[in-house]
């Protein structure tokens, strides 16, 4: 799983897109729901396998994940911890800083995470490999675009980048309009695996929506 977007402005606004490319036959929530982890409070669809979420907002970040770090790895459980409950540890501390050099990654399979704050314009990436975390600081990028290692090649990264790069008046309704034209259909090369839903975060004028939309085909 899956393609990320993020546009971002100088003001700190930004839009989070996320299309999931999962197993169709993974359950998850239709609806988004607000729910607490460690007593902080998360907007978010629920991965009902985990009981945890591949993207969420609170009040401080806007946070979601991908499978795989730079290159791809073998799946091999059983793994300590979900990815889904992982991205939610974020709540347990004040900065995506404390988060990234502290939480406990031993035991999780590899992921990409991207998070933004809420509160400035910091945006940054942790990716795991299964023995190294990496940090990578974007806050100064005005575009930052995603794609899972184990589902794309370099050349479709490639495309992906190439297609947000281009996409004029970046507005909440067009880049969603573009994830859509990106998602992954049914194909022989991964079997069950499609874009199963996109989420889009926006953070515009102080006022954060996320608008989530399921995928039946």
């Amino acid at each position: 799983m899956c393609i990320v977007s993020i546009f971002s402005k100088d003001n700190g606004d930004f839009l989070l897109t996320h299309n999931r490319d999962e197993s169709r036959l993974r359950p998850f929530s239709d609806q988004v729901q607000t729910s607490e982890y460690d007593q902080k409070k998360w907007t978010g669809p629920v991965d009902w396998v985990s009981g945890g979420t591949w993207i969420y907002y609170s009040e401080k970040f806007a946070a979601c994940i991908l499978n795989g770090g730079y290159v791809k790895h073998s799946h091999r459980p059983p793994y300590r911890m979900s990815r889904g409950l992982l991205i939610l540890e974020l709540l347990r501390y004040d900065s995506i800083d404390q988060f990234s050099s502290a939480v406990d990654l031993e035991g999780i399979e590899p992921f990409t995470m991207m998070v933004a704050s809420m509160n400035s314009t910091e945006k940054k990436i942790l990716v795991w490999d299964g023995s190294q975390r990496f940090v990578e600081d974007r806050s100064a990028e005005k575009l930052i675009v995603r794609s899972s290692t184990p589902l794309y090649t370099v050349e479709e990264k490639s495309v992906h980048f190439k297609s947000f790069d281009e996409l004029e008046n970046p507005t909440p309704e067009r880049v969603f309009e573009l994830h859509d034209r990106l998602k992954m259909l049914p194909n022989n090369q991964f079997e069950t695996v499609q874009t199963t839903s996109i989420t889009q975060i926006s953070h515009l004028d102080h006022q954060t929506d996320l608008k989530f939309c399921p995928i039946q085909i």
